[in-house]
């Protein structure tokens, strides 16, 4: 797989979250990166991704939440994304 990780990936649902209500179960955001986090914890772990292995590409606990991919670049997931975040945090 070549590095850095560019382009369209799904995006798994672990668990459910405000942050992503109405949202399907498998969603396509754009993703940049050359690494990404170890979440230590599972019940923090809210999305995984597929490149040529599973890893995780969202987290949340409590109010904070993170993203290894780039939703402002992610057209209609990456929109309704924000708008949940907006409106539920």
């Amino acid at each position: 797989m070549k590095i850095p990780h560019m382009g369209w990936n799904l995006v798994k649902i672990k668990k459910q979250s405000p942050v992503f209500r109405r949202l399907e179960s498998e969603n396509r955001f754009y993703f940049v990166h050359s690494y990404h986090m170890v979440c230590n914890r599972v019940e923090d772990e809210l999305t995984t991704t597929f490149y040529g292995y599973n890893f995780i590409s969202s987290v949340q606990k409590s109010n904070i939440i993170g993203v290894q991919f780039h939703p402002e670049k992610s057209h209609k997931f990456g929109m309704e994304l924000l708008k949940n975040f907006v409106e539920d945090f």
